[in-house]
């Protein structure tokens, strides 16, 4: 077997290695199942990720008249008393916000990742979403797979079919590192909350509890099209000020960071 060849064949034996630790109950055990519906909140960690549950825990508290948006795509209380109920992320928000204050600079305040990684490992117990140490550990293995290329063609004997395999397993690991944290249980869950309720797209203002599940399972579009102006004002879907906007609003977590 030539460096070549055996380059490829271990490129492709890591990715199925990372493709299997992405498996829930791959060197951890199996959570139990959640004992409760999945609320908004939780609904949108595992849809979008933290900043999507943050946003969804913002609109939480600007449907119950607790937050409204500012001057300067920024938010603010309403009053100085918390709302009562709802869930523990918005209530975090809530506490730490003081003055005007842009919606994505309260997701770095301690309390509020706090609130967040909570909700986290109830997903995760659950087999929902996989840990950030999990994460970690799958895009670490994914690292030496993009040196077969360069060590086939070093060694020499990298071309043709070899070569067309070697950059294949350099895709395989892009689109594995990319994925965001949901497992596939967590994946059909989502796929089967979206199709039972599709019509909370058409929620209208009057129905706020509708309107809440369809930001939470729709992410920016759903912001868009049911609270345009909060949405825009509040710079709910942009960077802080001074920072590159945010163009998507997207739900994917890139391969760079451990995800939220």
């Amino acid at each position: 077997m030539t460096i070549a060849e055996a380059s490829v064949w271990a490129a492709w034996s890591l990715v199925l290695a990372a493709a299997l630790m992405r498996l829930p109950g791959v060197r951890t055990p199996r959570g139990p199942a959640l004992d409760r519906p999945l609320s908004p909140v939780g609904i949108a960690l595992l849809s979008g990720g933290v900043r999507a549950a943050a946003r969804t825990a913002l609109v939480e508290l600007h449907l119950a008249g607790a937050v409204e948006a500012a001057w300067g795509r920024r938010i603010q209380r309403v009053d100085s008393r918390a709302p009562r109920g709802g869930s523990a992320l918005a209530r975090a928000q809530y506490t730490v916000l003081f003055g005007r204050t842009h919606p994505r600079l309260l997701q770095r305040v301690e309390r509020v990742r706090e609130a967040a990684e909570r909700e986290s490992a109830e997903l995760e117990r659950a087999g929902l979403r996989l840990s950030r140490r999990r994460v970690v550990a799958v895009r670490a293995v994914l690292l030496p797979v993009f040196a077969a290329a360069p060590v086939g063609a070093i060694g020499g004997g990298m071309s043709g079919r070899w070569l067309v395999l070697a950059l294949l397993a350099d895709g395989a690991a892009l689109v594995l590192g990319a994925l965001p944290r949901r497992t596939g249980k967590g994946t059909r869950l989502l796929a089967r909350l979206r199709r039972e309720h599709a019509g909370v797209r058409s929620a209208s203002a009057r129905q706020p509890e509708r309107v809440l599940l369809g930001v939470a399972l729709f992410g920016a579009p759903a912001l868009r099209a049911q609270l345009p102006r909060f949405t825009e004002e509040s710079g709910l879907l942009t960077r802080p000020p001074r920072e590159p906007m945010d163009r998507g609003g997207g739900s994917g977590e890139a391969f760079a960071s451990c995800g939220g």
